[in-house]
């Protein structure tokens, strides 16, 4: 299949972010210009609206055959629509209505003009819409006609439109979720009802029990209860619309609910805590070769394999953790890309338990974040409650921790004159010191060389919200009164993990290290000026809290001494 279909596919799946990476892999992609429309289209469905604008932006429309031109000048128009300028937006749609009619533009424009209170216009453009529209048309054709008729006031017909345009995209859930978004811009009565008829796919984070260890003192999930709990997971996926899951891989309620859904023909996602040989040793291997073919078999029908750390496990119980951390944080972005909310679907033993990264844990947290939950206890299924077992190979102190990684330095800082080195540390150093006071943070560690900071926070949002305040800081830093360009900016990258808490021995205090310490040191070298990247990982965990912020995707990115390629987000403020 050739480049352009795979990501078309990709967006018609809402795997928006697979898209992006396979238009960025094509060298010289933006010679392309149908590459470029998809790759901007990738990143305004992920909200990132920067990035699409730019990319929109180096393509000459004018180079362009009428169906591509029309194309991208309706994103144009969208990219306007989202920021809230309907008056830009009506025209740029109405330019693309010209430069191919079609019932896309047309309703579009329709829809601007409603929210500029214009009745006529509004009203003109949709019947111009149910025109153009096509009575054999595709899942957008049939989207459009119920835009026109809902905004005809229609109701009962664009219901019916909508249903076909819902079983004609079945299982494109990127397009699925435009149509939804337009719904809610429309905001009427009627455009609410007609999101019961729109349903998104689910997106599940699922978390549940391993199956009992031999000679395990009281039962929690026997395997006597496998194909009870095989057939209610299958029950609750087979009620939904659509599914997306989340899912570690463990033997048990882990694998069941990954061949449930690659049975029924699923999207599936797998993160694993550590390294695969290790997982497979303290959470598969215990119940039998059965299992390990079994969680094999699962990896290898998988969408995605991820890895929160490739490395190994060491007894450290944060491990698990974190990957559940990733679990529900990468739900909770997928979910906001399809204009829904994820949902966590828990196989539980129907008692309270601590474990680091347990299926009980997992479940409070979700629920003190306001999330809903699908509980399928193992209580009800005939199990006897003792209670949750630790994770498999704990002790009572975990010796990595979770922590957000920061590290930024100064462009251009190299070719400063020497005389101005005082002066340099004295602005760069006290900006990172006030930016620190104003937002009340106090850092678990930090070191400064030259133009360099290294600073470890305990939180996600401290170390965000310490970067765009550093960031603002050092824009406002007189850069030609030290012999430097006035463009000279600071570039940050942020990453969690999990890292080692020990004792620097020559400033005698203490430090923290580890693979992960290195994964955020060879970020940052590869940030753009004035920008602040992050990982998945802290994208992941960010959206975990109440934040400010927002990760815009920027794509798979190689990192900086040969250390491999991470997708990456660009931070900015919501």
């Amino acid at each position: 299949m050739a480049v352009e279909a795979l990501v078309g596919e990709a967006l018609s799946r809402a795997s928006n972010a697979e898209a992006l990476d396979l238009a960025l892999q094509v060298p010289d992609f933006e010679a392309t210009p149908r590459l470029s429309y998809l790759a901007a289209l990738a990143c305004a469905r992920m909200g990132a609206a920067s990035e699409a604008r730019s990319r929109l932006a180096a393509i000459d429309t004018a180079a362009l055959d009428p169906a591509l031109a029309a194309q991208v000048t309706s994103l144009a128009a969208r990219l306007a629509k989202d920021r809230g300028d309907a008056r830009e937006a009506l025209d740029r749609y109405r330019e693309a209505l010209r430069l191919a009619p079609g019932a896309y533009p047309a309703v579009n424009a329709a829809t601007m003009a409603h929210l500029l209170g214009d009745a006529a216009t509004r009203d003109e453009l949709a019947r111009q819409a149910l025109r153009l529209a096509p009575e054999q048309g595709d899942h957008w054709d049939w989207a459009s006609r119920g835009e026109a008729l809902l905004l005809l006031g229609r109701g009962d017909e664009s219901a019916r439109a909508y249903e076909t345009a819902r079983e004609l995209a079945r299982g494109r859930h990127g397009d699925v979720a435009s149509m939804r978004r337009q719904l809610r811009l429309i905001g009427s009565a009627h455009a609410v009802r007609m999101l019961e008829v729109l349903a998104s796919a689910q997106v599940l984070a699922f978390t549940g029990h391993m199956i009992d260890a031999p000679g395990r003192p009281a039962p929690r999930f026997p395997a006597a209860l496998e194909g009870e709990v095989r057939s209610r997971i299958a029950a609750e996926i087979r009620r939904m619309p659509g599914a997306i899951g989340y899912s570690q891989a463990a033997c048990g309620a882990d694998l069941l609910f990954l061949e449930a859904m690659q049975d029924a023909g699923h999207e599936t996602q797998v993160v694993l805590p550590f390294a695969t040989g290790d997982f497979v040793r303290e959470s598969v291997a215990f119940a039998g070769p059965g299992w390990v073919e079994r969680f094999e078999r699962a990896l290898g029908r998988a969408t995605r394999v991820i890895h929160a750390t490739e490395e190994p496990y060491l007894g450290d119980d944060i491990l698990f953790e974190h990957a559940s951390n990733l679990i529900q944080g990468m739900a909770m972005l997928r979910a906001a890309e399809l204009e829904t909310r994820a949902t966590m679907l828990a196989v539980a033993e129907g008692s309270g338990g601590a474990a680091l990264g347990g299926t009980a844990a997992n479940v409070r947290q979700w629920k003190a974040r306001g999330g809903e939950v699908i509980e399928l206890t193992l209580a009800s299924a005939g199990a006897r409650s003792a209670g949750q077992a630790p994770m498999p190979g704990g002790g009572a102190h975990a010796r990595r921790v979770l922590k957000s990684i920061l590290f930024s330095d100064i462009t251009g800082f190299s070719r400063m004159p020497e005389q101005y080195s005082p002066r340099f540390a004295e602005l760069f150093l006290g900006a990172a010191r006030a930016s620190l006071d104003r937002l009340a943070i106090t850092p678990a560690d930090a070191n400064t060389r030259g133009d360099g900071l290294y600073i470890v926070f305990d939180q996600p949002s401290e170390a965000a919200d310490f970067a765009l305040a550093l960031g603002e800081a050092i824009g406002a830093i007189p850069w030609t009164e030290l012999g430097m360009p006035g463009a000279t900016h600071v570039r940050t990258g942020l990453h969690v993990g999990p890292v080692f808490h020990t004792l620097d021995p020559i400033m005698g205090k203490p430090t923290f290290n580890g693979s992960h310490v290195n994964r955020a040191a060879r970020l940052e070298p590869i940030v753009r000026p004035g920008e602040v990247f992050v990982t998945h990982a802290f994208a992941a965990t960010l959206a975990l809290g109440r934040t400010a912020h927002r990760c815009e995707y920027i794509g798979v990115t190689p990192l900086a001494k040969g250390f491999g390629s991470a997708p990456l987000y660009r931070l900015v403020r919501a």
